[in-house]
């Protein structure tokens, strides 16, 4: 291949909840376009950030983990996952946590990231966590089929260090092509759709149990200006419980979870943000398929 020309490829990043697939877009941005949480499940849709050097652009597709869960909800983040490695990209990058044992949800992962026609880099995360990396490789390589001859990296996803390492392997599988985004985009997703993941990081944050996995942010007016971006955003949960959690004791919680999510948008767009935060009681939206083709 000639070395003068450019190389691009739009990159999926795949694998099971909390295996390390936004944390290791961020760490080769060096920007928080994904948010990260020790919750699993994190990521509820498909976002794109994008990697520029001179003779390289990278398109990486962060996709909600594979989760076998009982909510509608929980159905389209595995249909975004799985479309996400069916067509639409040249690379799978398929992360394996080896801090955790695997199971069915790793099985599931394995299935489809085998029997896709897109070539698999496997990804082996969370070696820093791991008593026996080669030992954990090797039970992984054992028990599902299908990637002989697959390229394989170690890293630790969280590492400023897994950057390069990162880079170095994935490198010679990007083939030649065009440039689809200009040098100094970030992402394709929106200032709303970022703004809202924000909020929801701060929800998650600081709540507990099944509130974070019952609320849904919806941005519903953002004005921006060279000096201010001003944001309205209403927090759907499924019941006045949830509600009264996430509000807190005489507005104390939101407030926080407020005060927070400004600051990482104000850090971001680099100028002051002005945000509003109200909470609705919107039952059963999980499972309310109207609601969720609407929000999308």
């Amino acid at each position: 291949m000639d070395n003068n020309k450019f190389r691009s490829a739009f990159i999926a990043l795949f694998g099971r909840p909390n295996s390390g697939k936004s944390t290791l877009m961020n760490t080769v941005l060096q920007e928080q376009i994904s948010i990260v949480t020790s919750l699993p499940q994190t990521t509820r849709q498909n976002i794109k950030g994008i990697y520029n050097e001179d003779d390289l652009q990278i398109v990486f597709v962060d996709t909600p983990g594979m989760h076998r869960g009982k909510h509608t909800l929980n159905e389209m983040m595995r249909e975004q996952a799985v479309s996400a490695v069916a067509s639409g990209v040249d690379l799978i990058c398929y992360l394996v946590d080896l801090s955790r044992e695997f199971g069915d949800e790793e099985s599931d992962c394995a299935g489809y990231a085998a029997l896709s026609s897109v070539p698999v880099l496997l990804v082996f995360n969370k070696i820093d966590l791991c008593d026996d990396v080669d030992g954990k490789i090797n039970t992984f390589l054992s028990a599902y089929k299908g990637f002989d001859g697959a390229p394989a990296v170690r890293i630790s996803a969280s590492s400023p260090k897994s950057k390069d390492i990162f880079l170095s392997a994935v490198s010679p599988l990007i083939p030649e092509g065009p440039k689809y985004f200009d040098d100094d985009s970030l992402t394709d997703a929106s200032m709303r759709t970022i703004a809202a993941e924000f909020i929801r990081k701060q929800i998650i944050i600081n709540t507990r149990e099944e509130v974070p996995h019952a609320v849904f942010v919806e941005i519903e007016e953002y004005k921006e200006t060279a000096q201010k971006h001003e944001i309205v955003a209403g927090i759907h949960v499924e019941t006045q419980g949830q509600k009264g959690i996430i509000i807190g004791a005489k507005g104390v919680l939101i407030d926080k979870i407020k005060r927070f999510a400004r600051r990482d948008i104000e850090n971001l767009v680099g100028a002051r943000v002005s945000l509003k935060l109200h909470v609705k009681v919107t039952p059963g939206w999980r499972d309310d398929s109207n609601f969720l083709r609407t929000m999308q």
